[in-house]
């Protein structure tokens, strides 16, 4: 099962070269050498905060767990405490009902990420809904839903629904439309509750050198 480590915080105020210079030579490399494997780092270009999203993935909960009490892990956090604020974290779980793929690196791409907890007995009503309207609509705004998400381990909305696109003008000309309403009011009304979204933007820590990675194997 694939599990989504998301962490959030903010950049202390001062210190953006200090962090800079952390996150790309000590603590991604330090995350992956623990288990983690790093998918992707983002901004929030509309929404709330906190500001930057750091995105991994592991295979199991329990090797989760364990990176988290181990104390390279802890030394990393003190580390990145020093430069951050507002750090939260989060686990999710594939809902299982859209993604039969693993879970890679995306370069470039943009996120539109839809967050709301199901109301209590609408589940099943919830799941029709999602399939039958949001999968196809999205895909045909040009923004699709990519993975869906159910959080174990935190707090806010429960339900995570992560759409793609090219870039921030590619997304919000979907969400600006007639469609895009028509597919979320009855959404709110009927099936949700606590309904946010928020548009991220990459930042390149990640994916650059994943690239570059890759196009050093040909050498």
């Amino acid at each position: 099962m694939t599990i989504l480590f998301a962490q959030n915080w903010d950049v202390r105020p001062g210190k953006f070269d200090e962090y800079s210079e952390f996150v790309t030579s000590e603590y991604n490399p330090a995350l992956e050498k623990l288990g983690l494997k790093l998918l992707g780092g983002y901004y929030v270009a509309v929404g709330e905060g906190p500001r930057i999203t750091a995105v991994a993935t592991i295979e199991s909960q329990v090797g989760l767990m364990n990176i988290l009490a181990n104390n390279d892990y802890r030394i990393l956090a003190n580390k990145l405490s020093q430069v951050v604020f507002q750090y939260s974290n989060r686990v999710w779980v594939s809902s299982g009902r859209l993604r039969d793929q693993p879970y890679r690196i995306q370069t470039g791409a943009w996120k539109f990420n839809q967050y709301y907890n199901v109301i209590p007995g609408q589940e099943d009503a919830h799941y029709r809904f999602v399939k039958e309207e949001c999968l196809p609509g999205m895909k045909a705004l040009g923004v699709p839903i990519t993975a869906g998400w159910r959080l174990a381990i935190g707090s806010g909305p429960r339900m995570l629904a992560e759409g793609t696109g090219r870039n921030i003008e590619q997304i919000a000309q979907a969400i600006n439309t007639t469609e895009f309403r028509q597919m979320v009011r009855p959404l709110k009304k009927y099936y949700a509750t606590d309904y946010s979204s928020k548009i991220l933007a990459p930042t390149g820590r990640i994916e650059i050198p994943f690239i570059m990675k890759e196009m050093m194997k040909g050498f």
